[in-house]
């Protein structure tokens, strides 16, 4: 016998309209059935009289409710009907309500829903949880995207879940009509995060790659990243390089240095490369220098984009590859 009555319970409503998504799937409801409400903005009764209403036109219906306060919060509103509903919901009709809170065990409503709702709670993904997560919601949706889009849109995400339920919401607009996403496609529309473009600039300045190196800084000037900002990060990068130097010689493998830093294979490979590449001596030079540099501009000593631009030389120059600072 299925469910007519069902809430998803989490803190993210985007993994929460997704496992709702995935239930209607399997309902096989067609989406001209599928019925929204958001309490926020439709008056309660409204929302009632639909579920009470029996569908003349199709088999069964699903309604979909956001932000269902009676769960949470007790209002002057008769929801007698409501009540009585739970106890004998309609055989056509589908309810889901999507809470973005705890039920409130002190209300009478939430006790007595309790015990006719099918309760799923939606828990946080973790990090290896998002690019099956990713293939399963484009699937759903109808998508098609390639293998390296879905990992270059993990990596300009920084496997940050706020950040990607946006991006993904732009992606599905601009390949609406062929339902196809290239990887193409993700390099125009997702912009880098900052920590990935900190990353690449760190790299350059080991490579001293100079044309890589201020392309990178000036577009992280262009974004109006603030030169303060930059030089912690590229210090912070440095701190690592140098924790990292400790593991390896307490025997750390790569892919345990991945686990302590909680990273991905790639930032976890260049850690260890550099990390084998630059002698302690050096990585301390680097990680010194840029907190002298912080100190100097903090203090007003010097401007601080040009306190970073003449720093950036000094790297050039070999500046901090042999002496100490």
């Amino acid at each position: 016998m299925e469910e007519r009555l069902y809430a998803f319970l989490g803190t993210d409503l985007f993994l929460i309209e997704n496992k709702v998504d995935e239930l209607i799937k399997n309902l096989k409801v067609e989406p001209f059935n599928i019925l929204t409400y958001d309490l926020s903005e439709t008056d309660v009764y409204e929302f009632i009289e639909e579920i009470m209403t029996v569908s003349l036109l199709a088999d069964k219906k699903v309604v979909k409710v956001r932000n269902p306060w009676f769960f949470y919060e007790e209002r002057a509103d008769d929801l007698s009907a409501l009540k009585q509903y739970f106890v004998n919901p309609k055989s056509d009709t589908t309810v889901i309500f999507m809470l973005t809170k705890p039920f409130n065990e002190e209300l009478e409503l939430s006790q007595e829903a309790k015990k006719y709702l099918f309760i799923e709670t939606v828990t946080e993904m973790k990090r290896d949880d998002l690019l099956p997560y990713l293939k399963t919601h484009f699937g759903n949706k109808g998508y098609k995207i390639e293998e390296e889009a879905l990992h270059e849109l993990l990596a300009r995400v920084n496997f940050e879940f706020h950040l990607l339920a946006r991006e993904i919401e732009k992606l599905e607009l601009y390949a609406y009509n062929n339902k196809k996403i290239t990887l193409q496609d993700v390099k125009l529309l997702v912009p880098r995060n900052l920590e990935d473009n900190i990353f690449e600039l760190t790299n350059a300045i080991i490579a001293h790659n100079k044309k890589r190196m201020l392309e990178v800084y000036y577009d992280l000037l262009v974004k109006n990243v603030d030169p303060v900002t930059i030089v912690g990060r590229i210090s912070n990068q440095f701190k690592e390089m140098i924790t990292t130097k400790s593991l390896l010689k307490k025997g750390y493998r790569q892919h345990e240095i991945k686990k302590y830093f909680d990273v991905s294979d790639g930032r976890a490979y260049y850690l260890v490369l550099n990390a084998n590449k630059l002698k302690e001596v050096v990585l301390i030079n680097y990680y010194q220098s840029l907190a002298n540099l912080d100190y100097r501009i903090k203090s007003g000593e010097i401007d601080k984009k040009l306190a970073l631009e003449i720093w950036l030389l000094k790297v050039l120059g070999g500046e901090y590859d042999t002496k100490k600072v």
